[in-house]
């Protein structure tokens, strides 16, 4: 604690950008997973018919939409 602010400064430790860089854990990425092989077969049904349904109820609004359109 008696050094001076120049040897403070001029420390024998030094820290390399290059080093602290290549040093950094990596972010682990996860593995695609497929629900299929975790939820029962009722609930794979069930979420298949509301992807149908809802895409259904889209077009028919687009459809009912673009028939309000026309009329006018």
């Amino acid at each position: 604690m008696n050094r001076t602010l120049d040897e403070f400064i001029k420390g024998d430790i030094k820290i390399s950008k290059e080093n602290s860089l290549n040093n950094k854990p990596r972010k682990k990425r996860l593995k695609s997973t497929k629900l299929d092989q975790f939820l029962p077969n009722e609930h794979i049904d069930y979420f298949k018919a509301l992807r149908i349904g809802s895409k259904r109820i889209q077009r028919m609004k687009i459809i009912e939409i673009s028939a309000k359109k026309e009329e006018s």
